[in-house]
């Protein structure tokens, strides 16, 4: 790991590197965005194999027959997603690698609903492509609304949207979204102080509320249920990324709850309503992951009816070529309490990741989990077990956290040994949920003293208002665990933000922006990057 202090040279290196390949420099405004007629789309979100591209869209009307998609000239026929006919999936396979695709969606009648676009398939799996970039961030969602005591529970959407288009604007190659696209907490908000204000300030403009005796797609449920998701997913993204493939990991708040543990209320791992409520929300808006064919097809979350063939939702690969291999993993859908034998994610899915790293096969690796490694802020989701003392305003390790259990850090173990037992690249972890920026490099962890260490990055948060940040929530910044050594080239940092990682064969780039209210609006579109922070693959 690389000073986050670079000298001067190494400063102008990267910058330059960065304008060469975007177009557009770190204290540059994005370039003019060519004109692109959505027509009757209103949102599209795409993901990529290097022979298959799986894409969902919804439209701004009904559509009573299915539309088509047009790839290089061949026809792929709709599958509908919800019951009204609004929502869609288009799933092109036998697809050549490395190839830029021309798009076209046309409906029955054979009229364009759209303008024509491209998108590009990956490398194949073989392939040795020199570089790669990618747009990280998390914890996206929220709906903005009235300030409580002044203060913001989501940043305002239109600055949400500048956020993404600055990210977008460096021309990423992938994005990955990491946990929390929707916010939406059935029990988690209204047992709070302010549950009159959320009900009746924030929920109300989306509609009646959520009868949970029945399912979100029910009749009494569909408006509101589509109006949350369209405002937080459709109005962030829109068609945004309809040339840029995706991966979206989900996390607590994707099963309408925050994760939390008391007398009264227990919402990891999430009940089934949740579980149902985020398997509808990304049938109807973001792509399940595609197969692979080192990850096994009987991993949970694989073998749920009407998913696209071999896909899986929680549990994905990102290969690119022999560059980059990045595996993606939710860690809350099948936390489980048996005490010293806990898991956070079942026994084959520990399995197949702690293969996969072991493998060694790609220049590069990356582990993408939506439950941070290296720090806490006292939650219950969390690997470790680090609790808020009420009386010195501190974690601690020495009381007893409520729910959590041993198992789940023996699993961390585990993990984090395989990573660090790697010896022809470096150990990676690129993260979200805590709603923070930050560069470490853990170097112990509990009793296990690291071979070589792990890079971690928390790659910003593009949603997360002043209300959302740990200090504010949980009375405590977000800090490393008791239970790990670790050093830091940037803290945490509480502000909005998105991380560029940069790849090529001798190592990772990672180049982190921040910005946070009350800073202009305007200076995100020139802000600098917080830190420039260089990992070679031969640490």
């Amino acid at each position: 790991m690389e000073s986050g202090k670079s000298s001067r040279r190494e400063f102008l290196a990267v910058s330059t590197s960065l304008a060469a390949t975007s177009a557009v420099g770190w204290g540059a405004a994005p370039p003019a965005q060519v004109t692109w007629d959505a027509g009757q789309v209103a949102h599209l979100i795409p993901t990529a194999s290097h022979d298959r591209l799986l894409i969902k869209a919804s439209f701004k009307q009904p559509l009573a027959t299915a539309p088509r998609l047009m790839v290089n000239g061949k026809a792929t026929v709709a599958i509908p997603t919800d019951p009204q006919g609004r929502f869609w999936i288009f799933d092109a396979t036998g697809l050549q690698p490395a190839t830029s695709h021309e798009l076209r969606i046309w409906d029955a009648g054979g009229q364009a609903l759209c303008d024509a676009w491209p998108l590009k398939t990956h490398p194949a799996p073989t392939a040795v492509p020199k570089r790669l970039r990618i747009l990280a961030f998390g914890c996206a969602g929220g709906y903005d609304g009235p300030a409580l005591d002044g203060k913001a529970f989501f940043l305002d959407m239109k600055v949400r949207r500048r956020l993404l288009a600055r990210g977008m604007g460096f021309k990423p190659d992938v994005v990955i979204a990491n946990g929390d696209h929707i916010y939406w907490d059935l029990q988690t908000s209204l047992n709070k102080p302010h549950a009159k204000f959320v009900r009746e300030e924030l929920w109300t403009k989306f509609g009646p509320e959520l009868d949970l005796t029945v399912p979100m797609l029910h009749p009494k449920n569909l408006a509101t249920f589509t109006g949350i998701c369209d405002y937080q997913i459709g109005g962030l993204y829109g068609t945004t990324l309809r040339s840029t493939p995706a991966y979206f990991v989900s996390d607590d708040h994707d099963m309408f709850e925050n994760d939390e543990f008391d007398s009264s209320v227990a919402t990891m791992p999430p009940d089934s309503y949740g579980v149902s409520g985020a398997e509808q929300t990304q049938r109807l808006y973001y792509p399940e992951f595609l197969p692979d064919a080192n990850r096994p097809v009987w991993l949970p979350g694989g073998d749920k009816a009407g998913s696209p063939w071999g896909t899986n939702l929680s549990f994905g690969t990102f290969r690119y070529g022999k560059l980059l291999e990045s595996v993606f993993y939710d860690c809350r859908r099948y936390a489980d309490y048996k005490g010293d034998r806990a898991r956070i994610l079942p026994q084959w899915v520990e399995e197949w990741l702690i293969a996969r790293t072991r493998a060694e096969d790609t220049t590069h690796f990356l582990h993408a989990p939506s439950l941070p490694f290296g720090f806490s802020s006292g939650k219950l989701g969390s690997w470790y077990p680090d609790v808020l003392d009420e009386e010195t305003g501190r974690l601690v390790s020495s009381k007893e956290k409520p729910g959590w259990q041993r198992g789940w850090f023996a699993q961390h173990q585990r993990l984090i040994e395989a990573m660090a037992a790697q010896k022809k690249r470096a150990s990676v972890i690129v993260q979200g949920d805590f709603h923070v920026s930050a560069v470490s490099r853990i170097t112990r962890s509990g009793e296990l003293s690291l071979p070589r260490p792990v890079e971690v990055l928390s790659a910003g948060t593009l949603g997360a208002g002043d209300l959302g940040f740990p200090s504010s929530y949980r009375n405590t910044e977000t800090m490393p665990s008791h239970l790990i050594g670790m050093t830091q080239a940037l803290k945490p940092a509480e502000k909005n933000g998105f991380s560029i990682i940069d790849v090529t064969p001798e190592r990772l780039t990672f180049t982190v922006f921040t910005w946070r209210p009350p800073q202009p609006v305007e200076a995100i579109d020139t802000m600098k990057p917080a830190l420039v922070h260089k990992v070679s693959r031969k640490a």
